[in-house]
């Protein structure tokens, strides 16, 4: 028997996506930075951004409903209690609902849905979006704030020389390292053009001079020098087979006695409070990027293939965790 509950609660997961798209589309058109400097009528709005003004007020009526915007008896519109959120969330939130749209696509085939729908990989597609790109790699920054500080009090570094960051974007953690340890030296690998506006992050730091920039195909080879390298939300990226290659490509770097460590998402187990939030996050890294969040179990058998032993897996924040191998 088919309760009534259990079909309101389908019908809201179905139809889940209007709200999804009704907020993405808000991004769209810049409905939020048009209200940074105060509350606004529905015809300035309108008016400011070129738009269909009867229309609009229906669409800002849906969302003041989800608490996007407020909307007050007066008619005038400000920022919501979730507007400072959405710039993140919708970092790239276009192309994840196209790309999301043809899941079965994935389903079927095991690769990312992204690159069948824009015909180019995603990060090949963000090198071609300069404003796109800057924006997403901000907010991944953001993010790993909220797990370096748990990365450095939970790794040990005492008998550690160098420490590489691989693909370490604009070096906002080997930053944060080097200023925790000051016996440390640092290699920050990644492409060219990211490590050309690295350079001037790590110098404002006040730590380029402990650096050593290094361009780099890591997935054809990783520099040497280091016997600690960071893998730092990576490995999801990819699926098992280039991991692995990554993998491989570090221990060969490092020799014997050096360590990888890792800081990426876990999935947890089912029945833990957050394993339907990472479950939906493993197909969106599946979707856009072939890759794939893993279990401590998946983890320890691909650190395995790639002659790591797993030594460690331990929580730094935000949902993730350090992953050491030796």
């Amino acid at each position: 028997m088919v309760l009534a509950k259990d079909t309101d609660r389908i019908r809201r997961l179905v139809t889940g996506y209007q709200i999804s798209r009704a907020l993405l589309a808000a991004d769209e058109i810049g409905l939020l930075e048009h209200l940074q400097d105060g509350p606004k009528s529905v015809t300035e709005l309108a008016a400011a951004m070129q738009l269909h003004e009867p229309t609009l007020a229906r669409f800002i009526r849906a969302l003041a409903a989800v608490e996007l915007v407020n909307l007050d008896d007066e008619r005038l519109v400000s920022q919501g209690a979730l507007a400072e959120g959405l710039r993140d969330a919708a970092r790239i939130g276009v192309e994840n609902y196209r790309a999301w749209a043809e899941l079965p696509y994935s389903l079927q085939t095991g690769k990312p849905a992204f690159d069948q729908v824009f015909g180019k990989g995603f990060y090949e597609y963000l090198d071609s979006e300069p404003a796109k790109a800057e924006r997403f790699n901000a907010s991944l920054a953001a993010v790993s704030r909220g797990w370096i500080p748990g990365v450095i009090e939970a790794v040990d570094f005492s008998d550690t020389t160098t420490v590489a960051d691989i693909g370490g974007g604009h070096g906002t953690l080997l930053a944060a390292l080097l200023k925790a340890h000051a016996h440390l030296d640092g290699i920050l690998v990644d492409q060219a053009a990211v490590l050309s506006r690295a350079k001037s992050a790590l110098a404002a730091e006040g730590v380029l001079n402990r650096c050593r920039l290094e361009s780099a195909n890591f997935l054809e080879s990783v520099p040497s020098g280091a016997n600690v390298s960071m893998l730092c939300n990576l490995l999801t990226d990819w699926d098992d087979d280039h991991a692995e290659i990554i993998l491989r490509n570090c221990r060969a770097a490092m020799g014997d006695g050096g360590r990888i460590v890792a800081v990426d998402r876990v999935l947890p187990p089912a029945g833990d409070l957050n394993h339907q939030s990472v479950a939906f996050l493993d197909l969106f890294f599946l979707v856009m990027e072939g890759g794939r969040i893993r279990t401590r179990e998946e983890f320890e058998c691909l650190f395995d293939a790639a002659e790591f032993r797993l030594a460690a897996v331990k929580p730094v924040g935000g949902g993730f965790y350090a992953i050491e191998g030796v």
